[in-house]
């Protein structure tokens, strides 16, 4: 076996440090839309995100764009990326980092539904359940208006939609991922929103303010680490871990997004964010248990696949 696809039994490092740098992102970005629109905010993140990776790729001699075949599908996966951020960044002016962080803990369980449709994982009783108990909790979360965010049912609404733009990009990208690799195409699609993202950005203006030295940090953090470093080390981890294991890391992400939100932004924790948080934590817990795990993929770092990717689609 390739000592790079070695399954490891220790906890990921690598995979704990893109969890926690992802739950801290939501209470980043809704700091960093102080002084940037979402429009701006969006085009730099994913630009400064897929320079890193396009940088990574060339340091590891690997080519840098998809095969010619998959440019149109990756194309327009850039366009649905964009729009997620997109929607994400506009939920953040509306509602909390806490309310956002429960929400996207949904998507595990819109994953597990959609695959269940198109074939690739089937769900068997208790995974259902498992659906009935995260919607249940979605719905109870969402319930509560927030102290300081007046239309925060509209952000709560828009963070479940991103829910539905995250699992389309996951399941229409499974196959160019496949084919190509996940850092090649994950630079690719980020370029090319970035790219869509900045017609309105110059359109509207990319500031709301002169932004601080603070500003300015956040969005390195949010393109540099968010979108480029912690992307090429969660993958790193499931090389190393398997993705079970590391996958089982997600599960702390809205205790961190809740955790940096307390600390950082004062927002308060409704009786609602919790227990509906609570739901939806369960949920995934049952769907994990009620679903068929699909057979191991095979890794784009491999050197064989590398090898064959190459001849292939060079």
């Amino acid at each position: 076996m390739n000592p790079v696809v070695r399954i490891s039994h220790s906890i990921s490092g690598k995979g704990l440090v893109a969890v926690v740098a992802w739950g801290a992102s939501f209470s980043v970005v809704r700091y960093a839309l102080q002084f940037f629109n979402p429009f701006s905010l969006v085009t730099v993140r994913f630009g400064l995100g897929a320079l890193l990776l396009f940088v990574i790729l060339r340091v590891r001699g690997m080519r840098l764009l998809p095969a010619p075949n998959d440019l149109g599908m990756c194309s327009l996966l850039g366009c649905v990326l964009g729009g997620h951020l997109l929607i994400q960044s506009f939920g953040l002016q509306y509602t909390s980092a806490i309310n956002t962080g429960w929400i996207i803990g949904f998507i595990p369980i819109m994953l597990a539904v959609g695959a269940h449709v198109v074939g690739r994982q089937r769900m068997g009783g208790i995974g259902w359940l498992g659906v009935l108990a995260g919607a249940g909790g979605v719905v109870l979360v969402t319930m509560s208006s927030l102290p300081n965010f007046r239309d925060s049912r509209l952000g709560d609404l828009l963070q479940f939609t991103s829910c539905l733009t995250w699992t389309i990009y996951t399941l229409v990208g499974a196959g160019p991922v496949e084919r190509n690799g996940a850092m090649r195409v994950s630079a690719y699609v980020m370029g090319v929103a970035a790219v869509i993202t900045l017609v309105p950005t110059i359109s509207v203006g990319a500031f709301r303010q002169i932004p601080t030295l603070g500003a300015v940090v956040a969005v390195g953090f949010l393109g540099f680490i968010c979108s480029g470093l912690v992307y090429y080390l969660w993958f790193q981890a499931v090389m190393e871990h398997g993705p079970a294991r590391v996958g089982s890391l997600i599960y702390l992400e809205p205790f961190i997004s809740l955790a940096v939100a307390t600390m950082t932004l004062r927002e308060v924790v409704t009786v609602n964010a919790a227990g509906g948080g609570l739901c939806v934590l369960i949920g995934v817990w049952l769907i994990a248990r009620g679903t068929k795990a699909p057979p191991a993929p095979v890794e784009p770092g491999d050197a064989a696949t590398k090898q064959r990717n190459d001849q292939t689609t060079e």
